[in-house]
C-alpha cells in the first residue's frame, strides 16, 4: 500500500511542493500519468494490485506491467534546479517500508519523471 498524502517535493529555495492526494494509473496505450480523474485512485492505494496489473500499456512498457503514478504541481524544471522527491514510505505485508530522499536531475525532453524502482510490483 502506498499513500501519496505524504509524498512531497523541495525545490532549490526551501520550499515545499505537496503531492496531489491521488495516485494515477498509466492509460492502456502509453506509460505515463494522464491527471484525467477517471485515471485517479484515492490513497492510501495498493500499487501492485490486479487493476495495476491489467493495465499494461501497449507501446511503452513491453507487455511487462502497469504503473502508478504521484504527481506535484510545481514550476519548470530548469537544468540548474536542485530538487529532492520525498515519497514517504510503503506498507509491504504488514511492515512500514521507507523510501529515501531521491534529488531529482533535469529531463529537457520529459514532462514527467518516472521513479523505475517504484514502478515494479
Amino acid at each position: 500500500m502506498y499513500d501519496s498524502r505524504q509524498a512531497y517535493v523541495t525545490l532549490e529555495d526551501g520550499t515545499r511542493v505537496n503531492a496531489r492526494p491521488e495516485l494515477f494509473l498509466g492509460t492502456l496505450t502509453y506509460d505515463f500519468p494522464i491527471p484525467d480523474m477517471k485515471y485517479a485512485r484515492p490513497s492510501p492505494y495498493d500499487i501492485n494490485s490486479d487493476e495495476v496489473h491489467r493495465r499494461i500499456p501497449k507501446l511503452t512498457n513491453n507487455d511487462d506491467y502497469g504503473s502508478v503514478y504521484v504527481i506535484f504541481k510545481t514550476p519548470r524544471f530548469t537544468e540548474n534546479a536542485k530538487w529532492t522527491i520525498h515519497l514517504g514510505e510503503m506498507t509491504v505485508a504488514g511492515q512500514k517500508v521507507a523510501i529515501p530522499p531521491m534529488p531529482l536531475c533535469y529531463h529537457p525532453q520529459k514532462e514527467w519523471i518516472g521513479i523505475e524502482p517504484l514502478m515494479r510490483p
